[in-house]
């Protein structure tokens, strides 16, 4: 059945590519205008429904729509618009190929009236069922991919790319030097602990994915930054998304050959991360395996069921983990960031995953509109191109809950390093300033590519999370520990030297100071 679902969508993206383009006679293309009829901006959400990241894409659209409607609504040509949804169930946490989110998506758009899409989730399910967007020219927020390779087709084919845009996460280049600088801010604290001196070399151990995302990128990056770090790799281990085998025979392996790590670095984006915590618990009263876990683990970035295996302190030895994390409790990146976690933690009891920044780009989708957006007899519309160029532009980016979007522009199409495109001088001091002196090599796509988010001080920084034994209330909290002052330099993307207001000091527990490394 699958297969004749593939032929069926392969023979809509041919027809798809191939038919607009199939009147080469000299002529304009027609121009893109997306309509918002009934006083409605529909979004329409790619999203693997009942799957924790697609169901968080919804939770910030829900808010958003709470808010920006009890608002007013999006002032388009001074007549207010409600915000409204369609969900696409994209499956892709259990179909990775995206046959089904093409069907899934492809039916919507036949189905219903809308041109916005959010939402997206793995990889290689995004990069087959997308061309239906892209073929249909609609505008896309990615709110979940991290993969680099999705943003370069904007370099590679702007024309048909030029609607894929970037809400959350920065591409996996990103994650990796995040994670470096995550990964030092903790050692740096746990040799202390541990009585070690400053420059003390610590043994880790990776355990990625093995997706995409994760395996191509962004433990190999990691992998080689360890050694300027004083950090000695021991092994490092590609596991399935899917069946908890993997996880549970890699740290039993581990465990084996008497690696005895610091510091083990997990790279999950799904479920198989909760396999890997409940794996590491299962250590508890060993004198092996007690080492500080730095890293990606998506499925730890929200309570349940994170303090089912650590109910009381000090817990058992999957707890004090540090995460790489969008939001934590207290942590306040912008003047946006308190309303938004208080309002989100108060509809769902929780904290949102990396995914919830779909709230983000509805805000921003909203100032976008009020910009640029007009009235066609009294109906709201929006060229593709304004709508486009308006983001693309570095003075629109918008404050959000987490830093300052900005996406990285269109390549200029002559700038090169050794044939690779990169940003021009222009394009890098409309983002970064005249701080330092311009090198071509240093603004690379990848990874500063067209449509990704800018990284960096002052833009999208990440954070670096621990979960933590609150005594007073009897209960763990996840509270921001990076970046931090003391464990930052300055790179090209800023000074790294500083501190979020409400970041927490780092806990090294008692199992890794107790423990015979």
């Amino acid at each position: 059945m699958k297969r004749i679902v593939f032929l069926i969508i392969a023979s809509l993206l041919v027809l798809g590519l191939v038919l607009p383009g199939c009147a080469d006679n000299g002529e304009e293309p027609e121009e893109v205008i997306y309509t918002f009829e009934d006083g409605k901006v529909i979004i329409g959400i790619c999203a693997d429904s009942g799957h924790t990241t697609g169901d968080f894409n919804l939770y910030g659209i829900l808010l958003a729509e709470a808010v920006i409607n009890g608002g007013g609504g999006i002032s388009i040509g001074g007549v207010a618009h409600n915000l409204t949804h369609v969900i696409i169930d994209t499956d892709e946490g259990t179909d990775e190929t995206g046959v089904t989110g093409a069907a899934a998506l492809q039916a919507a758009i036949t189905a219903d009236n809308f041109d916005i899409l959010m939402g997206s989730f793995r990889t290689e399910a995004v990069e087959y069922y997308r061309e239906v967007a892209m073929t249909n020219k609609k505008v896309f927020f990615d709110a979940g991919a991290a993969t680099e390779m999705l943003q370069h087709a904007v370099v590679t084919n702007y024309d048909k790319y030029k609607y894929w845009l970037k809400t959350t996460p920065y591409n996996e280049h990103f994650l990796a030097m995040s994670v470096l600088k995550l990964v030092n801010s903790v050692a740096l604290v746990e040799r202390t602990a541990l009585g070690l001196s400053a420059n003390a070399t610590l043994r880790a151990v990776i355990i990625s994915e093995n997706l995409k995302w994760a395996r191509d990128e962004q433990a190999p990056a990691i992998a080689a930054g360890l050694p300027a770090l004083n950090i000695a790799l021991s092994a490092t281990y590609y596991v399935s998304s899917l069946t908890a085998g993997d996880t549970i025979a890699a740290l039993a392996d581990i465990d084996g050959q008497g690696y005895n790590p610091h510091i083990i670095i997990p790279l999950y984006s799904g479920y198989m991360g909760i396999a890997y915590d409940t794996a590491l618990a299962g250590y508890a009263g060993a004198d092996i395996l007690c080492p500080m876990s730095v890293g990606i683990n998506v499925m730890e970035q929200f309570k349940s069921p994170w303090t089912s295996l650590n109910a009381s302190s000090p817990g058992p030895y999957c707890a004090y983990h540090c995460l790489l994390d969008t939001w934590a409790e207290g942590l306040n990146q912008t003047a946006k960031t308190y309303a938004f976690l208080t309002a989100f933690m108060g509809m769902i009891g929780d904290y949102p995953l990396y995914t919830a920044a779909t709230y983000d780009a509805c805000n921003i989708l909203k100032a976008c509109l009020e910009s640029v957006g007009y009235l066609d007899a009294g109906v709201g519309k929006v060229k593709a191109d304004d709508l486009i160029g308006w983001y693309e532009n570095p003075l629109n980016a918008q404050p959000t809950t987490t830093g300052s979007a900005m996406l990285y522009p269109p390549w200029d199409g002559t700038t090169t390093y050794y044939g690779d495109p990169a940003l021009n001088k222009a394009q890098k001091e409309s983002i970064y300033g005249t701080s330092w002196t311009y090198h071509t090599y240093e603004w690379l796509m990848p990874p500063n590519t067209s449509h990704d988010l800018a990284y960096g001080v002052g833009l999208m920084t990440g954070l670096g999370a621990q979960w933590q034994w609150d005594a007073g209330a009897s209960l763990w909290k996840k509270v921001g520990i990076w970046p931090r002052v003391g464990c930052g330099t300055t790179d090209q993307y800023g000074d790294w030297d500083f501190a979020y207001p409400g970041t927490q000091n780092t806990v090294i527990p008692a199992y890794v100071t107790g423990h015979s490394f």
